[in-house]
């Protein structure tokens, strides 16, 4: 007789209980498994199967044993039809199945003979897939041993047909999918180097055409699964996407002192199951192929070709490689320069050769062998390759600071050591544009090295762990000099063409000293800053930004070499927008607006705002926007002959922002009420609090800046209301705003304001001393 009916609400309670506490790890996972097995035994004993002739099995996770805090249950009913009718199966399967769904539990279920198994294996693959971890749960086990000896007999006979199909499903997943590794908020799951590609990775394995390191492959699998366990006991759901709210309380409960570490592991952990599954691929393609290991009756005539480059670099199976008996000090260096330049990869013997190579100074000869590589253009894979064999750290002292650290800008895309082979990639472009390329690939490579995550300046902690690696890549004192000053002042170029005003003498002269009055290192700055930015996202580098960038270093280009140009104009769209406006406005008397036509395909729109000058102007037209949500990317505002002029680029298409005369009557109203301190309250949400201390506003005097006013550069979260606020305290304290340059970068927003007082004069001490808090406090707010 059946037992009484199993509670719904225990199996929801066995899902969640072995994770109660948070707990994770193998032992935890099984254990885990085990109470599920229970419970579905239970299930099995009440649903009164037969004697013989069915079974419960499991597959997916359950059946590897590895099952999550929300996991999915997927279930096989295994039946012999032979000794089971359709009418007992259909009641069998209900008894099952029914039971699970009234729990709410997420259910993958099938009904299937053996030889049904068998069959779907040789046609659909990711059932095939699936099946391979078919494990007995409750009933007759040699039905199930016997339907997993069929399913593995006919995954090894199908693989090779099915091996393209399997070989397309891994490569897909990088352009579908993140990289685990460089994503600040991976997904365990899906993302290149995630769990699906460890099943991937065991797929092929059990198709025998290709292995792989089971060790390195288990622990980055216990590591990327201890991270699932944990988030899905912190949120309550099936997530794996590790989001930013979340990665705090995940380290917390898998043991590592702060996110960052966290997802260094996992970044560590997703490189290796990456890069296994790279090799598996590649055997397994290699196998599969005509006349490859995995075809019979290979004879002599078979033998891969074997070919030879200088320093004793060879090239056999499609595989770089090195001649033992060569002992050319460049040897190893050499066959890193040929798969870099030519996409094939390196060898294993010849990775763990490199990776056991000392850690020495190399020779100039040294020196230009792995220049060239850098200047490959598969540097990125071979880097891969090199740094998961813990081979590249040994070339470049300090990398391992970088390795794997997470970047918390969201203009980032990369972990800051995969950053610089980005920007190395990026400059490559750019090596016929400088007199010294070798320079420009070695600093690429170096610019972020400061970059640890401690919250100090990394452009000036950076600079002398810059000098100490490219002297220990062979360079010279001088070009060791020229690196660091590079790494030091990398951000120098964009930061003042951005965020100053160009047409200040002392713009320049900032630049000019940064480059230390050297043209060639001017040209180097200029292509450096370029490639750090595309590298960085597409949110770093504009036609807008690229414009300001080249106008600063034009500037400086003329003055170090005396020429004497025609005028420049800058942005000539953005000076006709001024000039319509400003012309508008001294005819008018009254605000405008206008939209100039796009220059370009980016969606940016450029809105120029005018009005006559006076206390309170700037707010005004900064409170139009915040209210109007036009998310401002960058703006400049000029006063000038009595006329502010207000220009701005906001995100988006011009069809997707306010009518201009929808605008101009918002402007009108609010330069009307703008002495009504109670008409003056934004209704905008205010920003998500500061998480961290990095997060908080810095307000920084800027002496020497301009001759005439006062500079003062407001580094801050950015929010809709942030340059209302911050124009609302320059009102409240009397000033004027001669000029102003605002850029937005992510989730910071860097405002650089030219301040005088009401006789138009720079600020006095004391007056800096009370605006600069009061800065601070608005800000904040």
């Amino acid at each position: 007789m059946p037992s009484e009916p199993l509670p719904a609400s225990r199996l929801a309670h066995v899902l969640h209980a072995g994770f109660a506490q948070g707990a994770s790890g193998p032992a935890r996972r099984a254990e885990h498994a085990a109470l599920v097995d229970a419970w579905l035994q239970e299930l099995w004993a009440q649903a009164d199967p037969p004697a013989g002739g069915a079974a419960l099995a499991a597959i997916g996770s359950l059946g590897r044993g590895d099952l999550g805090p929300a996991s999915d249950l997927d279930l096989v009913l295994l039946l012999d039809r032979s000794r089971i009718d359709e009418e007992e199966a259909a009641r069998l399967a209900s008894a099952l199945w029914y039971p699970i769904w009234d729990s709410g539990t997420s259910l993958d279920h099938a009904s299937r003979s053996p030889e049904e198994c068998e069959s779907v294996a040789g046609e659909d693959l990711r059932a095939a897939i699936s099946l391979l971890d078919l494990r007995c749960v409750a009933g007759e086990e040699a039905l199930v041993a016997d339907t997993a000896s069929r399913v593995r007999r006919q995954w090894r006979s199908a693989a090779r047909r099915l091996s393209a199909e399997l070989i397309d499903i891994a490569r897909a997943r990088e352009e579908q999918y993140g990289q685990l590794a460089h994503s600040a908020e991976p997904n365990l799951k899906s993302d290149r180097g995630g769990l699906r590609d460890i099943t991937v990775i065991r797929a092929f394995a059990a198709s025998w055409l290709a292995d792989h390191d089971h060790a390195v492959v288990d622990a980055a699998a216990s590591t990327l699964m201890d991270a699932r366990d944990a988030l899905q006991a912190v949120t309550g759901r099936a997530t794996t996407r590790l989001a930013r709210a979340d990665q705090d309380a995940v380290a917390a409960l898998t043991g590592f002192e702060t996110a960052d570490d966290h997802l260094s592991a996992l970044a560590d952990a997703a490189r290796a199951i990456s890069w296994q599954l790279h090799r598996t691929v590649r055997a397994a393609a290699a196998a599969a192929a005509p006349g490859g290991s995995g075809t019979r009756g290979q004879g002599a005539d078979r033998r891969p070709q074997l070919e030879r480059f200088g320093h004793g670099v060879l090239v056999q199976s499609g595989e770089v490689s090195v001649d033992p008996a060569v002992t050319d000090p460049v040897r190893d260096l050499a066959a890193v320069r040929h798969a870099a330049s030519t996409g094939l990869p390196l060898a294993d013997a010849t990775l763990a050769r490199l990776a056991r190579r000392p850690s020495r100074p190399l020779t100039p000869a040294q020196r230009d062998v792995l220049v060239d590589a850098l200047a490959g253009g598969a540097i990125r894979e071979t880097y891969e390759a090199l740094d998961v064999h813990g081979a590249f750290g040994g070339f470049v002292p300090g990398w391992e600071g970088i390795r794997n650290r997470p970047q918390r800008s969201p203009v980032h895309r990369f972990t800051v050591d995969r950053h610089q082979l980005e920007t190395v990639k990026e400059a490559q472009s750019h090596l016929a544009r400088v007199d010294r390329p070798d320079l420009l690939l070695v600093t690429a490579l170096l610019h972020d090295i400061g970059k640890r995550g401690d919250g100090s300046d990394h452009s000036l902690a950076g600079a002398p762990l810059a000098r100490r690696a490219a002297l220990h890549l062979g360079f010279e004192e001088a070009d060791a000099d020229v690196v660091a000053r590079l790494v030091r002042e990398h951000l120098t170029l964009v930061e003042l063409a951005t965020a100053r005003d160009l047409s200040e003498p002392g713009t320049l002269e900032a630049l000019l000293e940064a480059v230390d009055r050297d043209l060639g290192v001017l040209e180097l700055l200029r292509a450096l800053t370029e490639a750090d930015a595309r590298a960085a996202g597409p949110s770093a580098w504009s036609s807008w930004r690229a414009s300001l960038v080249d106008h600063l270093t034009a500037l400086a280009r003329d003055a170090l070499t005396g020429t004497a140009r025609a005028p420049r104009d800058l942005l000539t769209p953005q000076r006709a927008a001024q000039a319509a406006v400003r012309e508008a406005v001294g005819r008018t008397g009254g605000p405008q607006v206008l939209y100039p036509a796009p220059t370009d395909a980016e969606p940016v729109t450029q809105v120029c705002l005018g009005a006559p000058d006076g206390p309170g102007v700037f707010a005004a037209m900064a409170r139009v926007l915040a209210r109007h949500r036009m998310d401002v990317r960058s703006a400049v505002i000029l006063t000038a002959e009595g006329i502010a002029v207000d220009t701005r680029w906001v995100t988006g298409a011009p069809a997707d922002q306010p009518h201009p005369t929808v605008l101009r009557a918002a402007l009108e109203r609010e330069l009307e009420r703008r002495h009504d301190p109670a008409a003056r309250v934004l209704d905008v949400a205010p920003g998500a609090p500061p998480r961290t201390a990095e997060d908080a506003p810095v307000v920084t005097l800027l002496p020497g800046a301009a001759p005439g006013a006062t500079v003062i550069q407001v580094n801050a979260r950015n929010r809709p209301s942030l340059l209302a606020d911050v124009a609302e305290m320059i009102t409240l304290h009397q000033l004027e705003v001669r000029s102003a340059h605002i850029m937005t970068l992510g989730h910071r927003a860097v405002d650089v304001l030219y301040l005088t007082d009401a006789r138009g004069r720079p600020l006095a001490d004391a007056m800096v001393q009370r605006v600069i808090p009061a800065l601070m406090e608005a800000a904040s707010a």
